[in-house]
């Protein structure tokens, strides 16, 4: 089995495949792991009219990539466990609907619904000035399409399926950031890996932010669901997180009445020498969870997101790695948290995800 590739949307040609699918069949794959399949559609109707999606299927695993929107990841499924949440935004929003300057800069919220959000790259966290420029929330990488996706099947030296992309996030008189990702996945496993590059493009030192903003609802979250971390140092982020019994900062009671606020909490890891970490939710019964990896030398600063709201209103926690916390840029700046890229430097970044399927992986998860 030759490696195989295809390139999906390329805008230096103007090109973009709206239609188009690969699997198992088609690539020879005698592997044994299983029937898999890859699909590239155009959603219509509402707010996602013109919005392209790419179906992955591993034999195992299935998530859904948005390259119109960030290369973001908009929800998945693993057996009878599905992941990502019910937000009240059911659409997969096309940017075009998108205003980030609505109601004072949040109008980030309007197409949030999935389950990896990319935040940055000049900026993230709330809305506001900093100097002459007014920030929106969480920046705009998550609403540019990539101008570059590319499929590639690599048989060996284990099958996977990669997807790269490609997406520029520059302006006149502005940052000139480029975002290079691979999203992959092995044939038959139950974890999904990105591996990310930034780049300044630009001749001139540049601020950069990146916050993976990925978010789970039922079945994982529930009364009785826990968040595990080797946690070093924890603060909440607000009088509302400091109302909480900081004993119980990591545990989840479920849907709450109309009027409930939600709680952040900001963390910082014990990692191993060479800066690997990991954090997990688990689900209520203990027999599911959702592990996130990463490298605290890339991303050295974790938020724990609880909005335990009612069900329809969206309820849903964040497990956020990050090259800097939430706050408003000129805080982090400040704080000296703030990444600065020199012309031409790169900040690589490496996040693993993996269901976790039975209650002997839960816990030996826990005991790691």
């Amino acid at each position: 089995m030759p490696p195989y590739s295809k390139i999906l949307t390329d805008s230096s040609q103007a090109f973009s495949l709206k239609e188009w699918r690969f699997d198992s069949t088609e690539a020879r794959d005698d592997s044994g792991k299983g029937s898999w399949s890859v699909t590239k559609t155009c959603l219509a109707g509402g707010r996602q009219e013109g919005t392209e999606i790419v179906d992955i299927d591993n034999g195992f695993l299935k998530f859904v990539v948005v390259p119109t929107r960030g290369m973001n990841i908009w929800g998945g499924e693993i057996q009878d466990i599905r992941l990502g949440w019910d937000s009240p935004v059911t659409e997969v929003v096309h940017p075009q609907f998108v205003d980030l300057t609505d109601r004072g800069g949040k109008g980030w919220l309007n197409g949030f619904g999935e389950w990896l959000s990319r935040c940055g790259l000049e900026s993230m966290g709330p809305p506001g000035p900093d100097g002459s420029q007014v920030l929106t929330q969480h920046g705009r990488i998550n609403y540019l399409p990539a101008s570059y996706v590319e499929f590639r099947f690599e048989p060996e030296p284990v099958p996977r399926i990669v997807l790269r992309g490609i997406v520029e996030e520059s302006f006149m008189f502005g940052p000139h950031l480029q975002l290079m990702t691979e999203i992959s996945t092995e044939i038959g496993s139950s974890e999904l890996v990105l591996n990310d590059t930034v780049i300044n493009l630009a001749d001139i030192p540049q601020e950069m932010e990146s916050l993976y903003h990925i978010n789970f609802g039922p079945p994982l979250l529930g009364a009785g669901a826990k968040f595990l971390a080797p946690i070093k140092r924890v603060a909440p982020r607000d009088v509302r997180a400091a109302e909480v019994d900081m004993a119980k900062w990591n545990l989840y009671t479920g849907p709450q009445a109309a009027g409930y606020t939600e709680q952040v909490y900001f963390a910082e890891l014990w990692a191993d020498p060479q800066g690997a970490t990991q954090t997990l939710l688990q689900s209520p019964d203990g027999k599911s969870g959702a592990l996130v990896a990463f490298n605290t030398q890339e991303l050295p600063y974790f938020t724990l997101w609880k909005n335990e709201a009612s069900l329809k209103t969206g309820y849903v926690t964040g497990l956020e790695p990050a090259t800097s916390y939430p706050f408003h840029r000129a805080v982090e700046r400040k704080a000296g948290r703030l990444r600065e890229l020199a012309p031409g430097e790169t900040h690589e970044a490496s996040v693993v995800i993996k269901a976790l399927l039975s209650e002997a992986e839960v816990q030996g998860a826990v005991q790691e």
